[in-house]
Order: structure tokens, then sequence, then C-alpha cells
């Protein structure tokens, strides 16, 4: 749950509030009525290299796999992340702490949130244009840190089908 509420405080805050987060921060973050609503597919606007407009569906159970924007933190060129949806959720939510940008307790904001498991990127093998071989990536460890995470569905620039590699082994 802490993690679910540092993402959220980060939203509701407009990134203005630096990340580590106490447990008075997080007490500030109210669900409306104590509830979740989950939801079994999300549709993803986007434009087409002949600059129309489509659909990509995402569904944790058929077609899970998107990309977001990279960071780049890592000195790493590659321009995207990629992710796996597991669930799809609305929280009704007030944050009401340092940062706040709500005026009342009372106003609460509908937040979609997805909740993944991240990719790696295989740097030792090579891929992109100048390979000629498409880039290789595999899921974080599961006891890792990072390995799972909530990601802003707005954040989200399309769906991706993976291709697996199962001569690399199985997750």
């Amino acid at each position: 749950m802490p993690k679910l509420q540092d993402h959220l405080i980060e939203r509701l805050t407009g990134y203005a509030t630096p990340a580590p987060y106490t447990d008075k921060d997080r007490a500030a973050v109210y669900f409306e009525n104590n509830k979740i609503f989950f939801h079994q597919t999300m549709q993803i606007n986007y434009t087409t290299y002949d600059m129309r407009r489509d659909q990509d569906t995402l569904n944790p159970r058929t077609h899970a796999d998107f990309m977001v924007l990279a960071d780049n933190d890592d000195n790493d060129d590659h321009p995207y992340w990629y992710a796996r949806t597991l669930i799809i959720f609305h929280i009704r939510v007030c944050y009401t702490g340092m940062g706040s940008t709500q005026a009342f307790a009372s106003e609460f904001r509908d937040m979609q949130v997805l909740w993944v498991r991240w990719f790696k990127r295989d740097i030792s093998a090579p891929g992109g244009f100048g390979t000629r071989r498409l880039h290789r990536v595999s899921f974080y460890n599961s006891n890792d840190e990072d390995a799972f995470g909530f990601v802003d569905p707005d954040q989200v620039i399309r769906g991706v089908h993976l291709v697996p590699a199962f001569a690399h082994g199985r997750t």
C-alpha cells in the first residue's frame, strides 16, 4: 500500500513533493469509502505513422504489454521502458498533506492506475537498426524492489507485442 500511496501523492501534487514520503504524508491520502474499482480492459489512443488516430486495448489476460517514455537517468539511450499490466483500477482519492492542491478534504478525484510488472532491457544482447535485430527484454527478478510499480495510464504510449524467446529460459 505505501507504493500506491506514494504514486498517488506524486500525481496529486504534480510531482512537486520530493519522493521520500513519510508515514504522515501517506496518512493524508484518503480513499472514498475505502473502495478500489477494478476494470478488465483499458483503451489507449495513439497517432499512427500517417497521422491518423487509432486505439490499443490493454487487457491483463490477453494483451497486457505496453511502453512508456524512458526517464533515462541510468545513461541508457533507449527511449522506452516496457511493462506488463497486472491490474487496471481506479480510485476516488483525496490528499490533504504537504503540497496538496485540493482546497477541501471532501474533494475526491478519480484516479486511474495500472499496477504493472516492469521489464528490463538485456544490454548483453544489442538491438536496434544498427544491429538489425530486436531489443531483448526480460522481467526484473520478482524479489527486486523495482520489479512492480504503478503507472499513470496517461503515460502509456501504446500497447506492444513481445515475442517470447523460450531458448533463454522462462520466468
